[in-house]
């Protein structure tokens, strides 16, 4: 049976009865000079990790092989969920000045529109450009 590894290069296997996923891993790591530690088999998609495996019982004639990719955190894991908030201090909320309602209102809103209008040339404002 002829076996096809992927890896940088395509190496083409003779497999025999009795050899297993430790032996194609063994020289993936010499054909292609990696450390054995940090190699990853993959027949159709599903990981190879047991070593004992039997090469027979595998459905597949293709292999595919990477390497196990150096880093550290992820951003928005979840065992970072919610550390922020329980880490911010507690801040109480100010008493606030009741706000005016009805023909105080009103009032308010004439005289900022119409009474203390300073004119001025040019484009017209919006009602916070203080002008």
């Amino acid at each position: 049976m002829q076996l096809f590894v992927r890896a940088e290069n395509t190496h083409t296997l003779n497999v025999q009865d009795g050899q297993c996923i430790g032996d194609v891993r063994s020289f993936v790591c010499t054909a292609e000079n990696l450390p054995q530690a940090e190699v990853r088999l993959y027949a159709a998609g599903t990981p190879l990790d047991n070593d004992a495996l039997l090469l027979n019982t595998l459905q597949v004639d293709t292999i595919d092989v990477s390497v196990a990719l150096k880093g550290g955190k992820v951003h928005g894991s979840l065992s970072r969920a919610g550390k922020v908030k329980g880490q911010t201090p507690k801040v109480d909320k100010k008493e606030k000045k009741k706000a005016k309602t009805g023909r105080a209102k009103r009032r308010i809103q004439y005289n900022r529109r119409f009474v203390n209008v300073v004119t001025t040339f040019g484009k017209k404002r919006g009602p916070n450009s203080n002008s």
